[in-house]
């Protein structure tokens, strides 16, 4: 009986069988799809030890002397192994969306692309309503971005900067609108694990970062680089957060927008830029609450109560991640994940209160929304698409079941999305002949 192997990198499930090896054919498509043109693709550096790229954010670090003089003894005897190719990949060849933040003036929407580790910009005029693929206008791939499963993006349109959220380690690249390909980033800082969501505020010169496994918020300078700490942390049971994603900062207002799954547990110990590392609460099981979208004074910090909070089986909230706040129309947009909808709720509304508005149906082209940001210049909404390789673009005052004005795909349309979020594990089901991968 042939023996089978299960590796699962990434996003990319890798299936080794032993007792055989054959060359996997790579598509022309694909290999120009991930680097451009086939001559460019390297499929193993001369020195894997010291030039390992890691999902991590870890790309171009090299090992330590002593790892990299002895790898040990492998393959050992009688076992198959070593640097060989994969029989076959499961793997999306294309980008997934799983941010956008629009700088109108500049001209441009930038997409953070977690199946395939880039930073994608388009100008804010391109897509169509044809199916026909979109041409990005700048992409950061490769090894020496320290991009790794990226989440979150916001740019900071004073600077002509975009930040880019590592979502499993690896902190926060920052890039410049026009870098683009192998590029470096401008700087790097770490952040807590499972960090998500990011907003950045011009007038308070600091950067809010969401934290899931944290259930709170770590704010920094906009100069922060490296290993430099927080200024304040939102963290605490008085604070409501659960599993926080989406953030921003409404400036009018002087306030911290965050929505929230609502899956919360513990995590200890605190951290020394904690404020509750000092006087700990005692310890509360996990639990499920319902989603939220909390909102606190933007210089809020410590174990600090929401001034509000919108929750209930009214609301429709189910999964929100991005959020904006629309100051002159008075409403908080969310990317409502769960039920393919765009949900508009007023700035000052509190409980469980239905939205104003909501565009959801079957001629939005909205599939797996993951988040949404305005273009006040051309009065239109963006929403990036998790579930589907394309992003949609409407009217500011869309609602209801309401057609794009625009498409921008980055895939063939019709291109089905693999929808790895983070894999890490696979089992295969001999009854089934199926391959189980939880995400």
């Amino acid at each position: 009986m042939r023996t089978r192997v299960l590796l699962v990198l990434g996003a990319t499930l890798v299936l080794l069988i032993s007792h055989r090896w054959e060359h996997p054919v790579v598509s022309a498509e694909i290999v120009s799809t991930l680097f451009g043109a086939e001559t460019e693709m390297c499929l193993m550096p001369p020195d894997r030890a010291a030039y390992r790229q890691t999902r991590g954010g870890g790309a171009g670090r090299e090992l330590p002397e002593d790892k990299r003089r002895n790898l040990g003894d492998w393959p050992p005897e009688n076992v198959t192994g070593g640097d060989i190719m994969p029989v076959r990949t499961v793997f999306d060849p294309y980008p997934t969306f799983d941010a956008v933040a629009v700088d109108a003036e500049a001209g441009r929407a930038f997409f953070s692309d977690s199946s395939l580790s880039s930073l994608l910009s388009y100008a804010v005029d391109s897509g169509d309503l044809s199916d026909a693929m979109t041409e990005p206008v700048t992409r950061i791939l490769g090894p020496d971005t320290g991009i790794g499963f990226i989440a979150g993006a916001e740019v900071d349109p004073e600077r002509k900067e975009v930040y880019a959220v590592n979502n499993d380690g690896g902190g926060v690249v920052v890039f410049s609108y026009d870098q683009s390909g192998p590029a470096k980033p401008v700087r790097h800082f770490e952040t807590p694990h499972q960090s998500w969501g990011v907003a950045i505020s011009g007038p308070r010169n600091e950067v809010a970062i969401t934290a899931q496994q944290l259930h709170g918020v770590v704010f920094y300078t906009r100069d922060v680089k490296d290993m430099e700490p927080p200024l304040r942390t939102l963290r605490g049971y008085a604070t409501e957060l659960a599993d926080p994603h989406g953030i921003d900062y409404d400036e009018s207002r002087k306030e911290l927008v965050i929505t929230n799954h609502g899956n919360w547990t513990e995590l200890r110990p605190y951290s020394p830029y904690d404020p509750l590392s000092k006087d700990p609460p005692s310890y509360e099981p996990g639990r499920f609450e319902a989603p939220s979208i909390t909102v606190f004074p933007a210089s809020a910090e410590g174990n600090t109560k929401p001034l509000r909070k919108i929750s209930g089986d009214r609301t429709g909230l189910n999964w929100p991640m991005g959020v904006e706040v629309d100051e002159q129309r008075d409403e908080i947009i969310v990317a409502n994940y769960g039920d393919n909808s765009v949900r508009f709720y007023r700035r000052n509304a509190t409980g469980d209160v239905e939205p104003v508005r909501t565009i959801k149906g079957d001629r939005t082209g909205i599939v797996g929304p993951v988040d949404v940001s305005l273009d006040l210049k051309r009065n239109e909404l963006w929403v990036a698409n998790y579930s589907d390789h394309s992003a949609v673009v409407f009217d500011r005052t869309a609602s209801g079941n309401a057609r794009p004005k625009r498409i921008i795909r980055n895939a063939p349309a019709g291109t089905p999305a693999l929808t790895f979020t983070n894999a890490s594990a696979a089992a295969y089901d001999t009854k089934r002949d199926a391959l189980i991968v939880p995400n």
